[in-house]
Formats: C-alpha cells, structure tokens, sequence
C-alpha cells in the first residue's frame, strides 16, 4: 500500500513539474517568434484569413525546404545563388497569396512579417 500511495505522490509531482514548464521564446520555431507575432497580431486577420494565412505559411516552410533539397540534389555551380532565387520565388507566391486575401489597411503589417520571416529564417539557416 505504502509503495502504491509512494508511486502515486511521484507521479502528480512530476506532473505537477511538466506543467510548470513555460515556452522561451528560443522554443519557438523561427516562424513564430515574438518580434514577428507583434506583426500578424496588427494584421487583425479574421477567421478566414488566419486559416489562408495558416494554410500558404505552411506550404511556403515546405517549399523552402524542396528548394534546398532540389538544389543541392542537382549540385553543380552556384548552388547558394540558385537556392537564393528558389527561396525568394516561394517567398514572393506567398506575399501574392496572402495580398490577395489581405484588406489595404493590413498590407504595411504584413509586408513587416514577411520582411521579419525572411530575416529569422536565413538566421535560422545559419545556425545550422
């Protein structure tokens, strides 16, 4: 009984502990750091723009990550270059498709993120 009740106490602490846990912002992956969560907060997106925007995010991060891969797969010269051109065409059909489900008033706030994207991404690059 005492072994059972032991076991027990052990288990609610150690929950107890994994709840205290907090998010640093060094947990957040590059995309949702702080200094650009302040951006898509001014956006003021409704519902359907927040699942647009969930949605072209998701598939701009896929497609940068295909461009490098394609790249280095192919080798050659100028690999760096070519995966600059690759990444800055994916980061330009992600502003078109977000422009066009974005008000006028949101653009200003939108074209700070996805300046703010583009710089916390190739630091993220970097420091691999």
């Amino acid at each position: 009984m005492y072994k059972k009740i032991t076991i027990l106490f052990s288990l609610l602490f150690s929950l107890f502990a994994w709840t205290e846990s907090e998010i640093t912002p060094e947990d957040l992956p590059p995309w949702l750091k702080p200094e650009l969560l302040v951006h898509i907060a001014a956006m003021n997106m409704n519902e359907d723009q927040n699942i647009e925007f969930r949605e072209a995010l998701k598939e701009c991060l896929v497609s940068l990550q295909r461009v490098v891969q394609r790249e280095i797969r192919k080798g050659g010269v100028n690999i760096p270059k070519r995966i600059e051109r690759g990444m800055n065409r994916q980061y330009g059909e992600f502003d078109k498709r977000m422009k066009e489900s974005l008000s006028e008033p949101q653009y200003q706030s939108w074209e700070n993120y996805l300046e703010g994207l583009k710089l916390v991404m190739a630091e993220s690059a970097r420091g691999r």
